[in-house]
């Protein structure tokens, strides 16, 4: 799978990994368990298994992203994806529909009016950790607003990212 992601800057980045780490420190399920170098807090804008890597796009990179309320999408029996849904506002919505001309080929979940875009939190957690999750990120709150430092593809079946803005 390949999919292109709207990256953050170091400090909105530091604000997600701190809600990471306070997952790890509680023991429950994080992306911060995830080492690779290439597992950073992220918004995909679109994914399918054969994206190409575009080399522009025709709107301009929203500034920041609107961090809301959290959200769960199923992921098999007793299971769900934790994540922090974003505030899909003028700016990311133009954006993410030139991401759509640029690289077309996307799964049905990332196109507009189908895509609900958020940070991921944890993969996988079960049901019953998720009371005590939500306590935990209780107390790391995200600031109102994220800034956005770019774009990147990411290639699951190459394992690289390229950064396109």
């Amino acid at each position: 799978m390949r999919s292109i992601e709207l990256v953050l800057a170091p400090d909105a980045e530091r604000a997600v990994r701190v809600a990471w780490e306070a997952l790890v420190v509680a023991d429950l399920p994080s992306m911060g368990r995830h080492t690779s170098d290439t597992n950073a807090p992220h918004v995909t804008l679109t994914a399918g298994e054969t994206l190409p890597v575009p080399s522009h796009f025709d709107a301009p990179l929203p500034t920041s992203i609107r961090p809301a309320g959290l959200l769960l999408f199923p992921a098999g029996p007793g299971r769900h994806v934790l994540g922090v849904s974003v505030v899909v506002d003028r700016s990311l919505a133009v954006f993410h529909e030139a991401v759509h001309r640029a690289a077309p080929g996307a799964v049905d979940t990332s196109l507009p009016g189908r895509w609900a875009p958020h940070l991921t939190l944890a993969r996988r957690p079960r049901d019953v950790d998720l009371p005590r999750m939500l306590e935990v990120l209780a107390s790391v709150p995200l600031p109102e607003t994220l800034d956005v430092a770019g774009v990147r593809h990411w290639d699951g079946g190459t394992k690289t990212v390229t950064r396109l803005v």
